[in-house]
């Protein structure tokens, strides 16, 4: 029995009285009804087109590029944040286009105008150097080059019980219930967590891959910012961690959000949002335990525990 097959299995026969043949029309609807499309057997919204994809394998990359990735809803925003102010020597003055550009996304406000918006990586190739670059891509999707030119990698995973509570909030033609069996079966977009984070973690011991995770940076933010200092070869004086501490906390980033929203505009709600959903949400660990059930809690473990067997990754769920 494959592991697939396993987990199917561990699910209840019934969700919300529904058989899993029934969620799975209903998923395939609802697909169909959002843009969201399969490449590969990997699920992926309007967004992020087959051809966006395509024109990953092309991409020039820079030797001097940082790139940060993360599976979605993992604390990419903040850690763009620490990284913008690392390379700009704790100064505010950074370029922002990751805030409205991911690398292999096409954000239009619907399927049908998605063609008519300029692709992340468009947009990216025509910066100048030294570019910060958002990125949800799996690993067998990133541009090849990044193996070829060793740019700087930053990765951020955050533990899957948190991960799957902040996606659910921008999915909101899902019952809590009913996306807690897609995530765990990996049918959400941009497929397994698992998958996502574990085909990074095996190349942690790379040179220019830094693998983090959302939780220490909460257990340890300053020794965290200066880990990925380190990492981008960046020797900080004390005073300026302080302030990139300072400004990267989440009421830091709060205000740093309202700045740009009230001095920018619709730009700036473009900057720190997507079709109303706020990229900063809560910002904590252990708020799985105001959403899943004591079922839902003790499954999920028993998922857990069958994916994460002998990788060496753990992760803490509350802090």
């Amino acid at each position: 029995m494959s592991v697939a097959e396993q987990i199917q299995a561990l699910m209840p026969d019934l969700i919300n009285g529904k058989r899993h043949q029934q969620l799975e029309e209903e998923l395939a609807e609802s697909d169909q009804r959002t843009g969201r499309h399969v490449v590969n057997g990997i699920k992926f919204p309007f967004h992020v087109t087959r051809s966006n994809l395509e024109a990953m394998k092309t991409f020039e990359v820079r030797d001097d590029d940082v790139f940060v990735f993360s599976y979605p809803r993992s604390g990419t925003h903040w850690m763009l944040e620490i990284v913008g102010f690392i390379l700009h020597d704790g100064k505010d003055d950074f370029d922002r286009t990751f805030m409205t550009n991911g690398l292999e996304f096409s954000l239009a406000e619907d399927p049908t105008k998605v063609e008519s918006v300029t692709p992340g990586y468009k947009t990216y190739a025509a910066m100048a150097s030294q570019r910060c670059i958002l990125s949800h891509c799996l690993e067998s999707y990133r541009p090849p080059q990044i193996l070829t030119k060793q740019p700087k990698v930053v990765y951020v995973a955050r533990n899957p019980k948190d991960t799957l509570v902040s996606l659910s909030k921008w999915a909101p033609f899902w019952d809590f219930a009913e996306f807690f069996w897609a995530f765990s079966l990996g049918k959400t977009v941009f497929g397994s967590w698992f998958d996502h984070v574990l085909s990074y973690w095996r190349q942690r011991n790379n040179e220019n891959v830094l693998f983090l995770k959302y939780e220490d940076l909460h257990k340890d933010l300053r020794g965290s910012i200066c880990k990925v200092a380190k990492h981008l070869g960046k020797d900080l004086p004390h005073d300026v961690i302080d302030g990139i501490v300072e400004r990267v906390t989440f009421g830091g980033m709060l205000k740093t959000y309202q700045h740009l929203e009230e001095e920018r505009g619709e730009e700036g709600k473009r900057m720190t949002s997507h079709k109303g959903n706020t990229f900063l949400r809560k910002g904590k660990v252990g708020d799985w335990k105001n959403h899943f059930t004591v079922a839902q809690s003790a499954l999920f473990d028993k998922i857990y525990a069958l994916r994460m067997e002998g990788t060496g990754l753990d992760f803490d769920f509350e802090i």
